[in-house]
């Protein structure tokens, strides 16, 4: 296989490049990223950025592949966008699946995805072009995740659901079977969706009250010690 360039150098990249290495399976050679990104020691994680615009010059399609490693920002625009553009430079787009990962011969996973550790995935998924899903994630047999998605970590989808493109899924969210979400919706952490929803739905949880007690007062009429 090609040694891979990887597009980022922020928190979500050194994630993702934690694993990459971490697996052993794939070479990084190096990082890119828009120019106005580019560490001003020109030095990520030990290897040089290359800014973006010139990347294909100094590491050129052939000999290379290259892999999206940045976060959801502007509901997975900015993703879809990187996407685009190395696709129009000529590149390959690599794929990461743990080995840690849950999932059989039936994987059947489109280009440039991402798949952390102990994610399930039963027989009859189908998962599209660009998509992450985070660690600890359950998805349900004969779900489609569609192009340009973000699942976060702990995240259950049942059986035969649907997410539409562009859409992102939070920490810990919950998704019941054949529940069909359309395309750039956004599902906050903690959510249970049991009906479908139109495109660019928006489902947020509250967070748990505070307690009116601070801890040391708590921890007095409570038998916590």
């Amino acid at each position: 296989m090609k040694p891979i360039v990887v597009f980022g150098a922020g928190k979500v990249t050194e994630v993702v490049y934690r694993h990459v290495r971490f697996q052993g399976e794939r070479e990084v050679a190096c990082f890119t990223t828009d120019p106005a990104f580019v560490p001003e020691n020109g030095v990520f994680q030990g290897l040089p950025v290359v800014p973006f615009d010139r990347v294909e010059r100094d590491y050129p399609p052939g000999q290379f592949d290259l892999l999206v490693a940045v976060g959801y920002q502007e509901l997975n625009a900015v993703r879809r966008r990187i996407f685009e553009q190395a696709k129009a430079k000529g590149y390959d787009l690599a794929s990461f699946v743990s080995r840690r990962a849950a999932y059989g011969d039936w994987l059947e996973i489109g280009e440039s995805c991402i798949i952390l550790d102990h994610v399930s995935i039963e027989p009859g998924v189908k998962i599209g072009k660009n998509v992450v899903l985070w660690s600890g994630i359950l998805v349900g047999h004969h779900t489609v995740i569609e192009d340009h998605c973000w699942v976060a970590g702990h995240a259950v989808f049942g059986g035969s659901v649907k997410l539409g493109t562009g859409s992102f899924v939070g920490l810990g969210a919950v998704i019941g079977n054949e529940v069909e979400i359309g395309s750039q919706s956004f599902l906050g952490a903690g959510v249970v969706l049991t009906k479908c929803a139109d495109p660019k739905s928006v489902f947020v949880q509250r967070d748990t009250e505070r307690f009116r007690l601070d801890s040391d007062h708590f921890l007095r009429i409570s038998k916590i010690r």
